[in-house]
């Protein structure tokens, strides 16, 4: 990876592509860069529910059907407002992977806000999850961070510089999962873990990249090992680097793999 410049808070981009563009024309498009279409997602255990990240207040539900409609009928759209997601069943498995591979080389976006796609765990979305809708998440003092779009190494020094202004950072663990590189971001106080949400959300760390998707995390208290790049218990200094002739990877959250960056906050 390269060496990163001092980084910068921005927000969120503006994308000029409007959503009334061909459909066709963008298909088209994308599998030119990808001739293999189901390549990418044979990894990825596919369902017929899609679970959609970053949907913004200003998102409504017409506009993620207007977002899927052309690969399929939609049998069910939930709305997480609180949580700045959406739940959305298609009428079947392919539907709902022809979009995911779509999505997968055009990057979706609706009134400016990039929003971002995976498959959900769940196959069917059931009674308990529509009851879901428009209930708020619980707030907590732990945060989950996701980055996207990571071009430089995101680290904890890189983590604390971000969030630290917003309060007291007790505890930072990062690790790396399937919806890419994550971190969780213990504050001291839930109204520290708040504001920094409101004020980060949808920013970027660098110029053009790193963007951070912010949500409230459902644990109570980040346990950590090692003080590192990877992890860090700020209130207690004495925690060992490694444990002795093993790697220093957090239990139950894993490994981010992340090089150690040259960063300073810009004014």
């Amino acid at each position: 990876m390269p060496v990163p410049p001092s980084f910068l808070l921005l927000p969120l981009s503006s994308d000029t592509n409007s959503l009334s563009k061909s459909y066709l024309s963008l298909l088209f498009s994308s599998l030119l860069s990808d001739p293999f279409p189901l390549r990418s997602l044979q990894m990825a255990e596919t369902s017929k529910v899609i679970h959609i990240r970053n949907v913004g207040p200003e998102i409504s539900e017409n506009d993620l059907l207007e977002l899927f409609q052309p690969f399929g009928g939609i049998r069910k759209l939930v709305m997480l407002l609180a949580k700045n997601q959406a739940l959305l069943q298609m009428q079947d498995v392919s539907s709902a992977i022809n979009a995911m591979q779509f999505y997968s080389n055009v990057q979706p976006t609706i009134r400016g806000r990039n929003v971002y796609v995976q498959f959900s765990s769940h196959q069917e979305l059931t009674m308990m999850d529509q009851n879901a809708q428009g209930r708020g998440d619980e707030p907590n003092r732990i945060l989950l961070v996701t980055i996207h779009h990571m071009l430089y190494p995101i680290t904890v020094e890189v983590l604390h510089q971000v969030f630290s202004p917003h309060g007291f950072v007790e505890k930072i663990v990062t690790f790396q999962k399937s919806a890419g590189f994550q971190a969780l971001i213990q504050y001291d106080a839930q109204q520290n873990a708040i504001s920094a949400r409101t004020s980060l959300q949808g920013r970027n760390i660098y110029d053009g990249c790193c963007q951070l998707d912010i949500q409230f995390s459902n644990l109570e208290e980040l346990q950590v090992h090692y003080n590192n790049d990877r992890s860090r218990d700020f209130t207690n200094p004495n925690l060992p680097t490694e444990q002795k002739g093993r790697s220093s990877q957090q239990p139950g959250y894993g490994d981010a793999g992340a090089g150690l960056p040259q960063v300073g906050i810009a004014s």
